[in-house]
Order: structure tokens, then C-alpha cells, then sequence
């Protein structure tokens, strides 16, 4: 009775408006197994269904078609009454993802398999496409996403995450985000901060005071409900929306689906500013490099998956072969599902992460054999030959030629004329290949590279290539997530070699082996130099026994320059190397694909890895005057929380340092991820062919819908406009433009033309593009 008056007080006209969406943010797995999450799903659906069931006001959102899909298998009756919910509109399937997955690492078909694998699920089960992306809680947001996200039908996009920021407040909470080939997606980060919600008055107080946009818009989201180990809304939650619904000093609180909130915030933003370029989570930078063998799992198995996919569909076209669909869908929920934001990027405990290594185990027996089905149903029948062998071909799975053997085809490998020659000096030994010079120490360290097309030289005066160097690692807060700045006064140069050895000079190819001891570990790395390659390539073994530090491999390149590219999905970004601004200071790590490049004018250097993602390029005073840039890779960490056992044991990384442009760099990324893959019978012409150099074709598949189509999906790769002619070498009606999940598109913008077997295409820069092309009768 006493507040009576209070409460009766309505809200100013000019308050603040939040639309509270209900929400139960679980975690696939983190600080338990994916099998405790099937149980937890189950719970906090049933506390959801039952709360609907007394309270008519309440709108559940609900992410990730793996946790509906456990549902529908496990608690078949429980999924008979969420369908009811979403049938009425009330049970909201949000994000249309697979999982709420980590946007860094996933290569980009499979960041795109997140979108078709997750809407499939909701439109073949519920009939309703999700339209926004809902990933409240990963760790960083590519600059890739918004055109994969429109490709997939999506047109908006959620976040709280850059609220954890270490250095800079993020200066929006409504804008519009711009990718790297200029798709835009509507984005809105909840200025409450949080992604748990209990709708306090302090929190609503805070979303008010937080919100950025003050002027331009007076609209926001809410996401309440417990979350990370499931719980969601409840009775006392959806008490506290009625009472703030129109409440003097309070926002006013509306319960309603992340739809309308979306349509509102759009009616009254009219244009909002735009952030261009990825966002950067300023936190949680170990993430890139925590729990090795599960990232390796990953990139091995979307190797696998690429690998089969194309060969299953060669084997389809050339002879008719079943395409093994199933199996390879089957793979792809299992790959999808290891790229939950807890478990690729590492932060979860030991069991998540063995559990993992043991699915991509699993995953790798059952596409083995289907690609060795397939590539000599391809060829026919012989005996495949092998590394060292003159005889039989290769089936190269990448989309350029590598060693003569055609891109996505099978063909005899091609030697090089040039030859390796090996020299000893007073400073160490002497290799040439006739496309560069190196000259390794007498510790086995690159003390010079040059490049013979330039005659540039690569490592600055004074620095060695191919050094490794340990870290102390200890940040403030979050062991398995965070690298915090300073580990770079605690660092330590593996320079003293016990064994340097010439293993092999033949010519054809130079090997040199080092070993080395520190802490309670050793690493043996092989240094190779191929005949005719442009390209030296570093093994790295390594025995790990360290707690609380950080291994990397450094290797300085002579060019000036105030910035670095990386690869992402579907192309790469460009950051800045210097620390101009407190934004730039704050990104001294950061992820990439399969290769970074630096360049002047007149040189470029970029390092390809197999299995690495966490990198820092930065610039250093030069002697002699101007700067150099210093690129590692970071290969292992050793953190305590939450798995103390995180990377101990043996871990083998693949590095090539490759002399000249994007172009070369982006080769070398593909040539140590894809290799070629021995193969008999005879040789074995690509599907379909890109006469661009500047254009890849990223994976030929059949169709999703068992029509038997061919489905390629190509990109610009070097960032500029192209032209490209796409050559089918079987018979197939014209090429029809798609989206990613294979309807024709809307509005189709690259194909300028197809007949007779030919393709044309303006590709502006980065995009990215699907194709259909239906086989003829």
C-alpha cells in the first residue's frame, strides 16, 4: 500500500524503451560435457514451457538448432510442445546458426555451414527462418560475417560481448556493420551489458545512463533469464517487467520476440552510423591459441570435409557414383558443434576437450575412406604412388596447381628444372634453389634470406628468422581466455642449439634439423628448402611440459610499412602494425586463417601456418635507420583454469615462409592445408575451371537438395574488382546465382552471363559467390 502512489507513476513520454526478450543463454559445453548440456537444455525448456503455460505474457528466444536437435531425439515429447510454442509465436527461434559458434577460427565454408546446416533444421522442423544473427557471447566478430550472414537471408545482428572491451568502450549500441566487401548488417548491442538479465531496476537504470545512441534512438534489448548453465526466465523476472512497463524514472519494459525490437530500433534509427572492418573483442586473445589439438581437429577435419566433398561430387559427375550425403551431413553437425564458442577457442575443462579430439577422431575414420572411394571411382582402377615415388598421380584438392597437377583435378606431378645447392661459409651453411638464397647460423637459425627475382633481402641487420621464443604467461583474470600485454617483458630466446644437422641434400630438396631443450620441454625443427620454390618451410616439433607460459615462432622481415594482412573467411582484413591510437594498442594479438602477409613497395613476405591462429605483427626500430616488422605465431600456451593439463605432450606445427605478394602468400596457405593426396588409375579433369587468378573456387559440392546439381562457391580473394569465366567440363544448363542455402537469389549481382559451358562474372571485391549449375539430361 505504501508504494501504491510510486508504482502508479507512469513513465515520461520521452523515457527510454526496452523490449525484454526471455532468454537462456546455455553453453554447449564449457565447465561441463556436451552430454550434461543435452540435460540442461531439457530442464530449462521444461521451466520455459511450464512458465509459458501459467504466464501468457512471456517470449522465449532461443538459439543454436543442435540444442532443438538433442530435444528432438532425446525428449521427443518435449519437442512436440516447443513446436506448439513456435507455432504460436512464443518459443522463439532466434540466430539460425547450428550453435552460437566463435567467429575467428571456423574456416569460411564452415562459418557458412553454420548458417545452412542451422536453417535448415528450423525451416524443415518449424517452418520460420531466423532473420537476425544471436551470438551474445563470442569472443570477436569477423569481418566476414555480414556478408556470409546476408548470403544466408539474415539482416540483422546481436551482441553484449564488446561490452568486456579491456581499453576502449565500443562507441555504439545501434549501428549499422559494415563487412569487408561492403554487405551491412543492422547491428544492436544490449546496453544492459549482459546477456543473464534479471531486469533489476539497476540494471534498467544502467541500461538507460549506458545507452550511446542517445539522440538518434531511445531503443534497446534486453535478454533476461538465467544463463551460461541454462535456467531462463522466471515467475519473479516476468513480475519486475509488468511493474517497469510504464514506471516513473524506469525505461519502459515491453516482453517481446527480438523481431519486433529489430523492427522498431529500425523505424526510428533512419540511417545510423557505420562501423567498417571486424570487431575486435579486446579480451579473451588466447582463445586464438588455447587447447592446440582441438584447433588442429578442426582445421584437419574441414580439410577432410572439403576434401570429400569435391571428390564425392567429381566421382557423382564422371561416373555416377552415390553421393554419400549422410555421412558427410553427419561430419558437418559433429564439426559444427566442436566450433561452440567454448570448446574451439579452448576455454572449456579437459574432458570437453578430449571429448572433442575424439569426435574429430571419428570424423577423420569415416571421411578417409569415403574420399579414397572417391577419388578411384574418379580415376579408375591402379596403383597409387606415393612421396618419393615417380609413378601414379595426385589428386590435388586445392584451387590452384600445385606442382603441375591441375587445381581440383588428378595429374603426374611436374619437377623442377632448378636444382638445391649447398655451400659452407665461415658464418654457417649457404642454400640455393634459384628462387631465393637463405643462410642458416651455426645454431640453425635464418640469418639471411634473399629474394634472387628482387635481390632484396629479408631479414633485417642484426635479427635471425625461424626463432623460437617462451613467454611467461599469467594474465590477471582469465587463464584459458586471456594473453595480457605484458608477457612481453618475460620472454626468453631459444637461440642455443644442441644438435645442427644437414638430414638431406639431394638436389631435389635441402633439410636441416635442430633440437633444442628448455624448461621441462624440447623441440626438434626441420628447416626445408624445395628446388625452383620461392618458399622456406618450417616443421616444428615439440614436447611440451610447461605450465603458465607461451611459445612462439618469430621471424622479422626487412619492410616498412604500418600495417599487416590476415587471412579470414572469403578473403582477408588489413590492420594497423603501429600504436597510433589506444585501438591499436589494444590489438597486439590477433587471429588468422592460413597465412599473414607483410609488404612494401618493393617486397612482400607472408607466413603460412596448418594449424596456428593466434599471430602479433608489430614494428621495430631498424639499425641503420627506418623499421621492421617482427611476425610470430603463437603455438602453444599452458594455462591452469579451467583444464591445468591444457597442451601438454607433443604438438607438430607446419609454417612456410613465402617470398611475394598476396597472391603467393594466399598459395602457400592452401599448398600447406590442402596437400596433395596420392592417387592411381589415370588422370582426372577438374569439374569446372576459373580463368581468374584473382578469383577461388572454394568448394564444388552437389546440391543439398539430392537433385543432383553442381554447387560451387567462389570468391575475389585479393580485394579488388574481377572479371572471371567459371568452365564446366560437363554438361550443365546455365549457372543460376544463389544464396547459401541454395535458392536462387533475389537480387543476383555476379553472373553477367552463361551458355555453352561458360560462366562470366564481375565480382567486386571480396564477394563472395554460390552458383548452381544444373546438370544437363
Amino acid at each position: 500500500a505504501a508504494l501504491r502512489e510510486a508504482l502508479a507513476a507512469p513513465a515520461a513520454r520521452s523515457a527510454h524503451r526496452v523490449y525484454a526478450v526471455g532468454h537462456a543463454h546455455i553453453d554447449s559445453a564449457w565447465l561441463w560435457p556436451v552430454r550434461e548440456t543435452v540435460r540442461k537444455c531439457a530442464r530449462t525448456f521444461s521451466n520455459v514451457l511450464d512458465l509459458m503455460d501459467q504466464d501468457p505474457d512471456l517470449v522465449f528466444a532461443c538459439s543454436s538448432a543442435q540444442q532443438y536437435a538433442w530435444m528432438k531425439e532425446f525428449y521427443p515429447e518435449l519437442f512436440a510442445r516447443i513446436k506448439e510454442r513456435v507455432a504460436e509465436g512464443r518459443f522463439v527461434p532466434v540466430g539460425g546458426m547450428w550453435v552460437e559458434s566463435d567467429t575467428n577460427m571456423p574456416g569460411g565454408e564452415a562459418l557458412a555451414r553454420q548458417f545452412v546446416e542451422g536453417k535448415r533444421f528450423f525451416l524443415d522442423e518449424f517452418g520460420v527462418e531466423p532473420r537476425e544473427v544471436w551470438l551474445p557471447d563470442s569472443f570477436g566478430y569477423t569481418a566476414a560475417l555480414p556478408q556470409i550472414a546476408r548470403a544466408a537471408g539474415a539482416d540483422a545482428f546481436l551482441t553484449q560481448k564488446l561490452s568486456w572491451n579491456e581499453v576502449n568502450a565500443f562507441p555504439h549500441h545501434t549501428f549499422t556493420w559494415e563487412g569487408i566487401d561492403g554487405s551491412r548488417l543492422f547491428a544492436h548491442f544490449p546496453p544492459v551489458d549482459t546477456y543473464n538479465s534479471t531486469l533489476s531496476a539497476a540494471e534498467l537504470a544502467h541500461t538507460e545512463r549506458n545507452f550511446m545512441d542517445k539522440g538518434r534512438a531511445n531503443t534497446s534489448l534486453v535478454p533476461f533469464g538465467y544463463g551460461d548453465g541454462g535456467g531462463g526466465p522466471t515467475r519473479e523476472m516476468m513480475a519486475a517487467a509488468r511493474r517497469a512497463a510504464s514506471l516513473e524514472g524506469s525505461p519502459t519494459v515491453r516482453v517481446a520476440a527480438p523481431a519486433e525490437f529489430f523492427a522498431a530500433a529500425r523505424a526510428e534509427s533512419g540511417t545510423p552510423p557505420v562501423w567498417s572492418g571486424e570487431l575486435y573483442m579486446e579480451g579473451h586473445r588466447g582463445t586464438y591459441t588455447s587447447q592446440a589439438r582441438t584447433k588442429r581437429g578442426n582445421r584437419t577435419s574441414e580439410r577432410l570435409l572439403h576434401e570429400a566433398e569435391l571428390w564425392a561430387a567429381t566421382a557423382a559427375v564422371r561416373t555416377g557414383a552415390a553421393y554419400p550425403e549422410q555421412a558427410l551431413r553427419r561430419s558437418w553437425h559433429t564439426v559444427l558443434l566442436q566450433q561452440f564458442h567454448d570448446i574451439l577457442p579452448g576455454s572449456s575443462i579437459g574432458w570437453v576437450h578430449d571429448q572433442a579430439e575424439e569426435e574429430y577422431r571419428k570424423v577423420g575414420e569415416r571421411l578417409e575412406p569415403l574420399i579414397d572411394a572417391a577419388v578411384r571411382a574418379a580415376t579408375g582402377p591402379g596403383e597409387a604412388g606415393g612421396e618419393g615415388s615417380g609413378a601414379g598421380l595426385w589428386a590435388n584438392a586445392a584451387p590452384f596447381a600445385i606442382d603441375g597437377v591441375p587445381a581440383h583435378g588428378v595429374g603426374p606431378r611436374r619437377a623442377s628444372d632448378e636444382r638445391v645447392t649447398l655451400e659452407e661459409t665461415p658464418e654457417g651453411l649457404r642454400v640455393a634453389n634459384g628462387a631465393l638464397v637463405v643462410e642458416f647460423d651455426a645454431d640453425g637459425l635464418v640469418r639471411s634470406l634473399r629474394d634472387l627475382a628482387t635481390g632484396r633481402e629479408t631479414v633485417p641487420p642484426g635479427c635471425r628468422g625461424g626463432l623460437l621464443q617462451v613467454f611467461g604467461d599469467t594474465p590477471r583474470r582469465f587463464d584459458a581466455w586471456d594473453v595480457d600485454v605484458e608477457y612481453r617483458r618475460f620472454g626468453e630466446d631459444l637461440t642455443k642449439a644442441d644438435t645442427v644437422e644437414v638430414v638431406e641434400s639431394d638436389g631435389a630438396r635441402f633439410v636441416l634439423r635442430t633440437a633444442r631443450a628448455f624448461g621441462a620441454s624440447s623441440v626438434v625443427q626441420t628447416f626445408t628448402v624445395r628446388a625452383g620454390e620461392a618458399a622456406l618451410d618450417i616443421e616444428t616439433s615439440v614436447d611440451w611440459h610447461e605450465k603458465q607460459r607461451l611459445l612462439k615462432l618469430a621471424f622479422p622481415v626487412d619492410v616498412h610499412t604500418a600495417s599487416a594482412r590476415s587471412e579470414i573467411q572469403f578473403g582477408h582484413v588489413e590492420r594497423p602494425t603501429h600504436t597510433n591510437t589506444s585501438w591499436d594498442v589494444a590489438r597486439f594479438e590477433t587471429p588468422a586463417h592460413r597465412w599473414v602477409h607483410v609488404a612494401d613497395a618493393g617486397q612482400g613476405v607472408g607466413v603460412a601456418n596448418d594449424a596456428t591462429y593466434g599471430h602479433d605483427i608489430s614494428r621495430h626500430e631498424r639499425p641503420g635507420g627506418g623499421t621492421y616488422s617482427l611476425v610470430r605465431q603463437s603455438l602453444l600456451r599452458a594455462p591452469l583454469f579451467p583444464d591445468p593439463e591444457a597442451d601438454q605432450g607433443t604438438h607438430v606445427f607446419r609454417t612456410s615462409v613465402v617470398l611475394g605478394g598476396v597472391d603467393a602468400a594466399l598459395r602457400a596457405g592452401y599448398r600447406l592445408n590442402l596437400p596433395l593426396r596420392p592417387a592411381g588409375g589415370g588422370p582426372v579433369e577438374p569439374l569446372v575451371r576459373c580463368d581468374a587468378p584473382s578469383v577461388v573456387v572454394e568448394t564444388v559440392k552437389l546440391a543439398e537438395d539430392g537433385s543432383g546439381d553442381v554447387v560451387v562457391r567462389l570468391y575475389e580473394a585479393l580485394g579488388a574488382p574481377a572479371e572471371a569465366r567459371l568452365h564446366t567440363s560437363f554438361a550443365a544448363a546455365p549457372a543460376v546465382e544463389t544464396d547459401l542455402l541454395e535458392r536462387p537469389a533475389a537480387e543476383p549481382h555476379a553472373v553477367t552471363a552463361s551458355a555453352d559451358g561458360t560462366t562470366t562474372l564481375a565480382l567486386r571485391p571480396f564477394q563472395l559467390v554460390t552458383l548452381r549449375l544444373p546438370r544437363a539430361a
